[in-house]
Formats: C-alpha cells, sequence, structure tokens
C-alpha cells in the first residue's frame, strides 16, 4: 500500500540530490574550462610552428597536432553547451513583437542559408502581437531550431519560419525540407547527450524544451522520413498578456 507522505519525502530528496549533482557538475565543468582553454591555445602556436612542414616526421606531427586541436575544440563546445543548460539564468519576461524579432533573425541567417544552397523563408501569422518572454532565451532556441533544420536539409531545400495564435498560446514553427527523423529516433531527440549528428553536442534541443516549459509552453516535433521535420514552440499567451510597448514591463 502506497504512503504518499513517504514517497513525497523520497522525491523531495531525489530532487535536491539531483539538484545537487547539477551543481556538482557545473562547478567541474567550469574548473575544466579554463585548463583545457590552455590547451587549445598551445596547441595553436605549436600548431603555427609546423605551418609548413618539410620532413615526413613533421608532416606526421602536425597532422597528429591537428587531431588533437579539433577534439580539444570539440570538448571546448561540449562544455559550453553545459554550462550553459546547467547555469542557465532564470528568464525575464517581457513584452516582445514576436514577428517583427523573428523576421530579423531570419533576415540575419538568410545569407548563411543561402550559401548552402537553402532557401529560408518566414512566414508571419497574424494577430501574433506581442508575448510575455524573455527574447534572449527565444533567440537561442529559435536559432538552435535552425541550425538543426539546415543541418538535415541537403542543397536545394527549404526552412521556413512561421508563427501563429491558438487559445492561450503562441506557437513559433522551424520546417524544413530534410531527410527527417526516424520514427524510432523520434521518442529519443529530446534526451540530454542523444544526437544524430556526428559533431552534436546533444543539448540543444533539451535547452530549447526547457526554454518553452520557462514560458508556460512546450516544444514538440513532427516528422515523416523523406519528407522533412516541423519543430513547434509554444508560448504561454494569454488574452491580454504582453500588451504594451516592447521592452517595457
Amino acid at each position: 500500500m502506497s504512503n504518499p507522505a513517504r514517497e513525497e519525502r523520497l522525491s523531495r530528496i531525489r530532487t535536491e540530490r539531483l539538484a545537487q549533482l547539477g551543481t556538482l557538475l557545473a562547478g567541474f565543468a567550469h574548473e575544466v574550462r579554463n585548463p583545457l582553454s590552455t590547451i587549445g591555445l598551445n596547441l595553436q602556436l605549436v600548431l603555427e610552428d609546423f605551418r609548413e612542414p618539410e620532413a615526413p616526421r613533421d608532416k606526421r606531427t602536425q597532422k597528429r597536432l591537428a587531431v588533437v586541436e579539433a577534439e580539444v575544440r570539440r570538448l571546448q563546445k561540449i562544455l559550453e553547451e553545459f554550462l550553459g543548460f546547467a547555469r542557465a539564468p532564470e528568464p525575464r519576461l517581457q513584452p516582445v513583437d514576436l514577428n517583427r524579432r523573428l523576421a530579423a533573425l531570419v533576415d540575419f541567417h538568410e545569407p548563411e542559408l543561402r550559401e548552402r544552397g537553402l532557401t529560408l523563408r518566414f512566414y508571419p501569422g497574424p494577430e501574433v502581437g506581442t508575448v510575455a518572454a524573455d527574447w534572449d532565451h527565444v533567440q537561442a532556441a529559435v536559432v538552435n531550431l535552425l541550425r538543426n533544420a539546415a543541418d538535415a536539409t541537403p542543397p536545394g531545400g527549404q526552412v521556413f519560419v512561421s508563427t501563429a495564435r491558438e487559445p492561450g498560446f503562441v506557437l513559433v514553427r522551424v520546417t524544413d525540407t530534410g531527410a527527417g527523423i526516424p520514427p524510432e529516433l523520434q521518442p529519443r531527440v529530446f534526451e540530454p547527450y542523444f544526437s544524430t549528428k556526428k559533431c552534436g553536442t546533444g543539448l540543444g534541443l533539451p535547452t530549447a524544451r526547457r526554454v518553452a516549459a520557462e514560458h508556460g509552453g512546450s516544444l514538440s516535433l513532427e516528422s515523416e522520413p523523406g519528407r522533412g521535420t516541423q519543430f513547434t514552440l509554444r508560448l504561454a499567451a494569454p488574452a491580454g498578456a504582453g500588451e504594451g510597448a516592447e521592452g517595457q514591463p
């Protein structure tokens, strides 16, 4: 027979231990970051000494050092994303003109995607208006979704960003015409450190989902192999909320 008080106490203990573990790991990552940066800097200096190798031994040394430097950069990326995931500040909600902000974001990233042979378009929904949000957090989530969409889409494909309003929420959708995600992998894409990309850290989507939760919403996906993927970021937007000039409380 279940004991609600005991289960609640055990749940509280587990939560406290997870919080302590998170703090410990964040501190560990922070301590590792500085010596790793020193290693990376010194590797770059050594590689400069082997910039134009002539002897076979020097060529082999240059190649091995380049591999080590690439791995150091990968570790630095993992550490930075982990610290961002573990120590994300509390969101500061302010009225944000979502369509205007997203239009600027798409304009900024459009040349990069065009160079990769992709088309990027924005379709603003009517009556989206303003939403109470921390734009820095939302922007980071949308940029992550954009990068994932671009990585999943071959040259000649398309990526779309669109907005819509539904009762209680504003939706931001990022859609691509890429390879899609196999059904057996779809339940795992939000797991920390799970990634289908060779150089992925597996923290981008968990971070984006947390941003959605911070804003009283959710992050979901629909995908069909061979046809593409759509991520939907929902932000809580009760009727009448977020009214007023952007940037003002």
